[in-house]
């Protein structure tokens, strides 16, 4: 019961990985035309979004970390 959570949580920061992810670079992509384009409003709130959109990857980073550990340290105990 203990592996099928934690392969759950994996699944579930992993796809937070990716979704945040490529926000991230859809963001930075837009932020780079409004720089070029001298849009300060719009380079603000790009600036905003790829910061928050980066900490909420690396948080779910830790997701997947934390259960990579905990499969990994499961696999230890049975041997």
């Amino acid at each position: 019961m203990k592996k099928l959570f934690y392969s759950l949580v994996l699944l579930q920061g992993l796809v937070f990985s990716t979704y945040f992810g490529a926000w991230s670079i859809m963001d930075y992509l837009e932020l780079e035309k409004a720089v070029a384009a001298n849009a300060h409003h719009a380079e603000m709130r790009h600036r905003i979004n790829v910061g928050f959109e980066g900490v909420w990857f690396l948080l779910s980073q830790m997701i997947v970390l934390s259960a990579i550990k905990e499969l990994s340290s499961d696999k230890k105990e049975n041997s």
